[in-house]
């Protein structure tokens, strides 16, 4: 990991979620003992093959069931099953229209489950995603 670009703090069996770029490589810290206990790339848990994980994001419930991937690699937002780390679905993808990512930058998840996905450089706007009831 070149350098550390999120932490995001869960709940669940994983304390920490640290992702790096370029490479979007991750590792996981436990905080009872500070120690990491995995740092490698492309593990289980972020199954993006030549993507960037810029940012991650958990849903509002109890469990954590789903983790939100920013990807910049290729400018979508992967939804995860977080316990098992396999991709369930994704949306978004390179451009400048609604729906649509410039360097997809931040993520953000409100107690609604609302995804906030905020865009730099060129995109500079925050984009709202309500999920479906």
């Amino acid at each position: 990991m070149q350098v550390v670009h999120c932490v995001v703090i869960a709940t669940t069996a994983w304390s920490t979620s640290v992702t790096g770029r370029p490479t979007g490589s991750k590792c996981s810290i436990r905080w009872e003992t500070l120690r990491i206990i995995s740092g490698s790339r492309e593990e289980t848990a972020f199954p993006i093959i030549g993507g960037t994980t810029w940012w991650i994001g958990f849903s509002p419930d109890r469990e954590q069931k789903y983790m939100y991937v920013d990807d910049g690699g290729d400018e979508q937002v992967k939804i995860l099953d977080h316990a098992s780390g396999k991709v369930i679905a994704s949306f978004g993808r390179p451009g400048h229209q609604i729906g649509e990512f410039t360097h997809g930058h931040t993520l953000a998840v409100d107690s609604k489950g609302n995804v906030y996905v905020a865009e730099t450089d060129w995109g500079r706007r925050v984009q709202k995603f309500e999920p479906v009831k």
